[in-house]
């Protein structure tokens, strides 16, 4: 099941090359020493970690791939608990084959078993604000600190920690990750709502910032019948594209838009202050480019 699992993600991550779980570990190592080798092993943790966290995503949505077929969905559990619980510790093991010391091991292993906790507690707020109208975007945004900041700024914090003691250079890798992660969830979440006809957010309830935005800005009926598709989009498509009107008139969609460029500028400011070698630094402010909607979102999206 998990070699299963694991070739699917293989062939993902050969069509995105430019998979954080990958790119941030050996980009960051490269940017403070000059070469990527020496964190192979460590992209290939938080690679590892990456895919169970998809994988418990999927079981939570109901939405597990074609690949398991008639299996039971306990199966996909157990698969997800060993990619997150037990395969990034044996990764981490082989570092030492590089020269880094158990004590540095150590302290690897204890971020990643923290940071699975903090996501954790994400997953779950965002679960209990399912459906809810009352969440606040303060609450949505400490959300997704938890839930997709923190494994950002995993990815990113390891690899300074593998090549370097220096602890300020390493938080600034580790900031610049969580913003970069904030970015990137924010991002796919106006691009679920605006980018298909069939939002899986809608369908799942998910309380995503342009919903609440919305929610926050609209009044009276207007905010009713906002809260009456929302109700109708989980029972069927055809009311997203009201929905998706409804958060265009309300300003929403070009809010959110403006709160990831915030993020993205925050990470490249982090980045420069942690003066990363080239070419490493261009390949992460590429990233970060990548991220921004300002290009592709378009008059739909205003």
């Amino acid at each position: 099941m998990i070699w299963m699992h694991l070739e699917a993600g293989r062939g993902r991550a050969l069509a995105s090359p430019g998979m954080p779980a990958i790119q941030l570990p050996l980009l960051v190592h490269a940017a403070i020493t000059g070469e990527e080798g020496p964190a192979h092993h460590l992209a290939g943790a938080c690679t590892l970690l990456y895919f169970g966290v998809d994988l418990f995503d999927t079981l939570i949505d109901d939405e597990l791939s074609p690949n398991w077929g008639a299996r039971d969905p306990a199966e996909a559990s157990l698969a997800a608990t060993t990619l997150l619980a037990a395969a990034p510790q044996i990764a981490l093991a082989h570092l030492r084959e590089h020269g880094v010391p158990p004590e540095r091991l150590w302290e690897l292993a204890r971020l990643f078993s923290e940071t699975l906790l903090t996501m954790s507690a994400g997953e779950h707020e965002d679960v209990l604000f399912t459906g809810r109208a009352d969440v606040s975007p303060q609450m949505c945004r400490d959300m997704i600190e938890r839930k997709s900041g923190s494994e950002f700024a995993l990815f990113a914090k390891t690899g300074a920690m593998v090549a370097t003691e220096d602890e300020g250079v390493i938080e600034q890798y580790a900031a610049f990750g969580r913003c970069l992660g904030m970015a990137s969830q924010l991002r796919s979440d106006v691009w679920d709502l605006c980018g298909a006809k069939r939002s899986q957010d809608l369908i799942n309830g998910r309380c995503t910032l342009p919903i609440i935005y919305a929610l926050s800005t609209l009044q009276g009926e207007e905010r009713g019948r906002l809260q009456e598709l929302l109700g109708a989009a989980r029972e069927s498509t055809e009311p997203h594209e009201e929905v998706r009107m409804s958060l265009a008139a309300s300003g929403s969609i070009r809010r959110t838009t403006l709160v990831i460029e915030v993020y993205l500028q925050r990470a490249r400011d982090y980045l420069a202050a942690a003066s990363p070698l080239e070419p490493a630094s261009q390949d992460l402010r590429t990233l970060l480019d990548k991220v921004s909607l300002l290009s592709t979102t378009g008059d739909a999206h205003r």
